[in-house]
This record gives C-alpha cells, structure tokens and sequence, in this order.
C-alpha cells in the first residue's frame, strides 16, 4: 500500500505520509495538542466549484455605445444620471479637480459642478484593450465647454475601463487629464 494521497483538483501534485514531509497547516485539539494534516490521514481537499464565469462580448462599437450613453448623460445637466453610469465603488480620476472621487456620492458631486459648463464631448482617437468582463477604452478626446457664453475646445486625454457585472456596462475607472502641451 502507498503511502501517497493524491490532492484534489490538482495533477501530479501528492502528499506523503512520511515523517519528514510538511503538508498544509495544523490545528490544536481541547487538550492543546498540535494536529498536522498528516495526523488526520486523510487528503488535502479543494471546494468543487459550482459556478462558471462567461465573458460578455465586448467590441469597438460596444465602446462607442457605452461613450455615447456617458455623452448623452452629460447633456442630461443632472449629475445624478451622469453618476449612476458608474459602479458604486469605482474611481474617477477627474479633469479639472484634483480630488479623486470613489464613491457615488463624490462623483456626483464632481459632476454638479462640471455640467455647468455644458460639456459635449468627441473621440478624436481611441485605443482598446478587451478582457473577459472588462473593456479598457484608453485615448484623446476633446469637449467643447462653455464659459462666460463663450464656448472653447479643451483637448483632453481619458481611460474608462468598463466592468460587466450583473447583466451591465459600467465605469469602475474613470481617468481624464486636460492636455499638458498647448
């Protein structure tokens, strides 16, 4: 008889009984004696998974789309429906604040201040890094704003990274810096 277990879930990965061999942690009983896994006999064992993970598809266009429905929020003016396109604990990273904002509350709050200035914004350029769940939309944008009735273009570079969970897009991170050469 061997005196090898083999390891659940694992390939060509065994404990051995022998005195010499450490294996997982240990326990103390009542009585304060130390329990090694070896003293159990018994195999290290690993929870079967129930679950099962599938990607959402992610493309350029779901990209656009998911712009465009931020864009569209923008003009909306309430900075509410703006936040609510974020997940709760995402990060925003904004432009013209230095505060970061991690929470609905505070990105709402940015957003209070920043839709006065009635921004609409264009992708000039756009680079995209696709994972499962995730779509990482990464490049230069420019938002024509208005000041004192008069209405500017601000260059300006941006990452959204969009996370799909529970059937939905949404910003879990939000970075957008003005452009440092003029």
């Amino acid at each position: 008889m061997s005196n090898r277990y083999p390891i659940s879930g694992t390939v060509g990965i065994e404990w051995d009984t022998g005195r010499n061999v450490s294996v997982s942690g240990f326990q103390r009983t009542q009585e304060g004696r130390r329990v090694t896994q070896r003293d159990l006999h018994a195999p290290i064992d690993t929870p079967v998974a129930n679950e099962s993970c599938s990607c959402a598809p992610s493309s350029e266009k779901l990209a656009q789309e998911l712009f465009n429905l931020w864009n569209n929020s923008l003009q909306s003016g309430d900075p509410q429906t703006v936040a609510q396109l974020y997940w709760e604990d995402a990060i925003l990273l904004p432009t013209v604040s230095n505060v970061p904002r991690v929470n609905h509350a505070e990105i709402e709050d940015y957003f209070r201040h920043f839709l006065q200035s009635k921004p609409f914004g264009t992708i000039v350029s756009r680079n995209l890094k696709q994972g499962c769940n995730k779509l990482t939309d990464a490049g230069i944008y420019e938002f024509k704003v208005t000041k004192n009735g008069e209405q500017t273009m601000v260059p300006a570079r941006y990452t959204f990274v969009y996370e799909y969970r529970d059937g939905l897009w949404k910003i879990s991170h939000h970075h957008s810096s003005m452009m440092p050469e003029k």
